[in-house]
């Protein structure tokens, strides 16, 4: 999707196996340059010889200097993330992060949801493509009273609502992401309440309205455009969501925690194993999870439901 172009960085990072056998990766920053679509501001390509397949990725900022800052900081996420996964270690001069750690003007949490968060929307998007999805569109899925369609809609608007909501103008005042969901009537009442019910029969009226085909394009085309959106919003920016408003990186991490799950829902609706996520995915969403069901249940009948079987509670699920 994105081309390298002229190089101008490179950082050679030796591979050590257990065995003490040394090969090494190769990390090349291209030259940033104004984004070209519409309204962009700049984008920083880079590539990671000998991780995966080494495709070209991209970073993007308000301008060329963040855009290269934030592509380092990508840099150092995927070596983090690949180092948790395999035995090898991985060395620049013994120092911490292959001397890569930067502040692009985000916090680490801020660049870290936004990158489990498009790292997921893109698992989503291969879901929503599999053959299976048009095969049971209008069957049942493992959700009561929700259709495949229904359901593969549902999990399509957490990518491209926030590409709207991106698009639209900003809001005025946020509030704290765990206020967001004790001040939604829909997270404590019942499957068959009415907006619960309510949220279902818009994703079947707009599962009816399409096809999974015509479905996984239009959500391709939006991933694309968040790509570049995403990564260079203002960490200030507010998301306007009609009776309130929350940061856009907290936004985000409410429609992480909807791509979590609802991965899981329709990839059991099709009789497919559930994908594998990020780790960083996982540990935002459960971390978020615990905190909805702390405020539910009370945090002890959560530490017990975690430690102690002997006292658990029946249930402490947070939605």
């Amino acid at each position: 999707m994105y081309e390298l172009g002229e190089v101008v960085a490179e950082r050679r990072i030796e591979i050590v196996v257990p065995d003490g056998a040394t090969s090494e990766l190769v990390v090349r920053f291209g030259k940033p340059h104004p984004d070209p679509l519409p309204g962009g501001d700049w984008c920083c390509p880079f590539q990671i010889e000998g991780l995966g397949e080494g495709a070209v990725d991209a970073a993007f900022g308000v301008d060329s200097l963040q855009a290269t800052l934030l592509a380092v900081q990508s840099v150092r996420l995927l070596l983090t993330e690949h180092a948790a996964q395999t035995a090898a270690r991985l060395d620049w001069f013994g120092q911490p992060d292959w001397g890569l750690r930067v502040d692009p003007g985000l916090t680490s949490r801020e660049v870290t949801t936004r990158h489990a968060y498009l790292a997921a929307a893109g698992i989503a998007a291969a879901l929503l493509r599999t053959p299976a999805l048009a095969e049971r569109w209008r069957t049942p899925s493992a959700l009561p009273n929700y259709s495949v369609g229904g359901l593969a809609r549902h999990l399509a608007n957490q990518i491209i609502q926030p590409a709207e909501l991106l698009d639209a103008p900003p809001g005025h005042r946020a509030i704290e992401v765990l206020a967001h969901f004790t001040g939604s009537a829909w997270v404590t009442t019942s499957a068959d309440d009415a907006d619960n019910t309510n949220i279902r029969e818009r994703g079947e009226r707009a599962a009816a309205a399409t096809t999974a085909d015509r479905l996984a394009a239009e959500v391709e085309g939006v991933l694309a455009k968040l790509r570049h959106t995403v990564p260079a919003a203002p960490p200030h920016r507010i998301i306007d969501l009609g009776d309130w408003g929350l940061a856009v990186d907290d936004f985000l991490l409410t429609r992480l925690l909807e791509l979590v799950v609802h991965v899981d829902d329709l990839a059991v609706s099709l009789d497919l194993p559930t994908p594998e996520l990020p780790a960083e995915a996982i540990e935002l969403t459960n971390d978020l999870l615990t905190r909805i069901a702390a405020w539910r249940h009370g945090p002890l009948a959560v530490v017990r439901a975690l430690s102690r079987s002997e006292r658990a509670p029946e249930t402490v699920s947070a939605l």
